[in-house]
């Protein structure tokens, strides 16, 4: 269950009277391509940038971070909420042609980027954000294919996010059970014995 705030709560009681306006906020954490730094883009439903306030997913405080407008998020499907364990996708659409959506896949590195979402109410008189909230997802980008337009048409990026704690709990470990792995481990364990094994004389088809 989501705990909310009394802010949000109030906001979503009063929204018949006083009307809500919903937004979808998406943060990338990728690696620069040159540097091998984090770099950090947002962009959300909006059509200005806008500095807004979240709960970090990592660290569960506020942040106050950069979100990009104007068109660059174009759709994110919809965000699944179940109980069971199995792994879960959420695609997100961008503008090809957003500056910052061309920063993101071109100059940085998106493969198994985090990605935080947050769905939040503006209050539809001042334009404010209601509440401080923590992100709807958390996860990290599996796939993010650039699709190219016929003439006349519309191209979009396409991030494929999978949510981030059930598919380190259903990822495979091969440390467990490599040989050489194992030696860098705890030392040749498995041929320690190896000349005294070879000094066994085995009767074969014989009795003993």
């Amino acid at each position: 269950m989501r705990n909310i705030t009394a802010a949000l709560l109030t906001a979503i009681t009063n929204a018949r009277e006083n009307g809500i306006v919903p937004r979808t906020l998406i943060y990338v954490i990728a690696k620069n391509r040159v540097t091998g730094l984090p770099e950090s883009v947002g962009v959300w439903s909006d059509h200005e940038d806008a500095n807004i306030t979240v709960l970090s997913g990592v660290t569960g405080l506020p942040e106050t971070r950069l979100y990009h407008g104007a068109g660059a998020l174009l759709e994110v499907s919809e965000i699944p909420r179940v109980s069971d364990l199995t792994i879960q996708t959420v695609t997100i659409s961008l503008s090809q042609i957003a500056n910052v959506s061309q920063q993101l896949v071109r100059e940085y590195d998106v493969r198994l980027a985090k990605v935080e979402i947050h769905q939040v109410l503006l209050d539809p008189k001042s334009g404010q954000l209601v509440s401080v909230d923590a992100p709807v997802f958390l996860g990290e980008v599996d796939g993010a294919p650039i699709t190219t337009p016929a003439i006349g048409g519309e191209g979009s990026i396409e991030l494929k996010v999978i949510s981030d704690a059930i598919s380190m709990l259903t990822r495979t470990n091969p440390r467990k059970s490599s040989y050489e792995a194992q030696k860098r481990r705890q030392g040749d364990e498995w041929g320690l014995y190896s000349g005294t094994v070879a000094t066994w004389k085995i009767p074969w088809g014989q009795k003993a």
